[in-house]
């Protein structure tokens, strides 16, 4: 049988952080590979492959991959191993919080100020983790992804998820660990990183938490994340319902008008 190669997808705020530097840590630095930007020039919108396609190391040594801009043409590189790939994913709301208070932590260790989570919301991308997911791994271009009905994209995300070996929730991370691990022949205990106890202890930030956002960012949430709902219900809560598409704001419309609510994220968080 060929040698494996682990290509973990990390999808922001889903313990991607903890499973890079245990690869990192049993791998060395040409056992594991976490490709950057493909370009910091022009928007990675533009492009279909979003990420720099030359490893540090030769490919020969390369042992698992990861990273933001990992994209599944990466596999072309290795025609002659056994590809093993492993998601961790997590609910849509929780997800969302996370990235928020996330994000708040790092530009209070910067000297900048915090913002709302209604401004946060607006200026973030609908279906954030559908579209991470169409965007990153599948590598479409903004132009494409706006063409698309909601139907085609979760059909688009059934096909990614059935090609991937692991699939769990955040919950089951230290257990996703061991199996990857097991796959590469390597330690299955990984140390917790980028955890929100550690980030607050040192800003301060008082954690928002999914009962304290107000009914509108509440009705604004739901309306912004049917396809990763349906998503988290359809591979992790194992319901076979098919997609029904619902009242939600269309993408298009959404990201017409989110460069502004980027600006006044931009304004808050450097002048308060």
């Amino acid at each position: 049988m060929s040698e494996p190669l682990l290509i973990h997808i990390h999808v922001p705020k889903c313990a991607g952080t903890t499973v890079e530097n245990h690869l990192h840590a049993e791998l060395g630095e040409n056992g594991f590979w976490a490709p950057g930007k493909r370009t910091r020039k022009f928007p990675l919108g533009w492009f279909g492959r979003k990420y720099n396609a030359t490893p540090r190391a030769a490919v020969k040594d390369i042992r698992a991959i990861s990273g933001h801009f990992v994209g599944r043409s990466v596999e072309d590189m290795f025609p002659d191993r056994r590809i093993v790939r492993s998601i961790i994913l997590r609910e849509p709301e929780a997800l969302l919080l996370s990235y928020y208070n996330y994000r708040m932590m790092r530009y209070m260790t910067r000297g900048q100020n915090a913002y709302g989570f209604s401004l946060f919301l607006r200026a973030t991308r609908q279906n954030f983790i559908t579209h991470f997911l169409l965007e990153r791994w599948l590598e479409l271009p903004w132009i494409q992804l706006i063409h698309m009905r909601d139907e085609q994209k979760a059909a688009l995300l059934d096909e990614i998820m059935a090609s991937v070996d692991h699939v769990s929730h955040i919950g089951e991370t230290d257990q996703l660990v061991g199996t990857i691990s097991e796959e590469l022949g390597i330690s299955p205990l990984a140390q917790r990183r980028n955890t929100a106890e550690a980030n607050q202890q040192m800003t301060g930030w008082k954690i928002l938490r999914a009962g304290e956002i107000s009914e509108a960012d509440r009705i604004e949430l739901k309306a912004r994340t049917n396809l990763d709902r349906y998503l988290w219900r359809r591979w992790v809560l194992k319901d076979g319902a098919p997609f029904r598409p619902e009242p939600a704001r269309r993408f298009v419309q959404t990201e017409i008008v989110r460069p502004r609510y980027q600006c006044e994220r931009r304004l808050a968080r450097m002048f308060g």
